[in-house]
């Protein structure tokens, strides 16, 4: 009777170690989801912050395309400017983005690919626009439509670029405060 006691008692100890054990792993594997999902909102708005800025720098090229006082060195300048930027903060943070994304919610994993689409085409405008701009020589790059139509690209991926990661950072932040806050949300639980 006592040895069957004890048995029972063992068995009852172990499954609790293993119930906690599991209630533990349970909450790492959360953690670790909030904390990526911490990460991504963090790139996303690096991602929006710096394609304001490339869409400022396009705007002001647009700006400048009607007037012949504007030097082509500026226009080139603009044109730098947008392609550091391309670079050294949207190349960053969507490299990382990448990195990450298989541990992110199916629509982080959606947003991600929408925003590398749009930064692909948005740097491939850059470039083009900044060979076209050499290629040009000295005519009034108001007369060059390429050019012209480039620059108008330029702007509309990074209004994309803007539009789509503000979206996200809004939705991710609910999203993230509502586990936080210990609502059943999909893929936390």
């Amino acid at each position: 009777m006592l040895s069957r006691s004890i048995t029972r008692s063992v068995s009852i100890l172990a499954v609790l170690g293993l119930l906690s054990a599991g209630l533990v792993a349970g909450a790492s594997t959360t953690a670790k989801k909030l904390e990526m999902e911490k990460e991504g909102i963090k790139l996303i708005a690096q991602v929006e912050d710096v394609a304001r800025d490339i869409r400022c720098h396009a705007d002001r090229l647009n700006s400048f395309i009607g007037s012949a006082q504007i030097s082509r060195w500026t226009h080139h300048h603009h044109l730098a400017q947008i392609k550091s930027l391309v670079n050294g903060g949207l190349r960053p943070a969507l490299q990382r983005l990448t990195e990450i994304q298989p541990q992110l919610p199916a629509w982080h994993q959606d947003v991600i690919d929408q925003m590398l689409n749009s930064a692909k085409a948005l740097a491939t405008d850059t470039n083009s626009a900044i060979l076209n701009q050499k290629d040009a020589g000295t005519a009034p790059l108001v007369l060059n439509a390429e050019y012209v139509e480039l620059i108008d690209r330029i702007i509309q991926h990074a209004e994309t670029l803007v539009k789509t990661a503000d979206a996200a950072g809004d939705y991710a932040a609910v999203h993230r405060q509502a586990v936080e806050a210990g609502l059943n949300v999909p893929g936390y639980r």
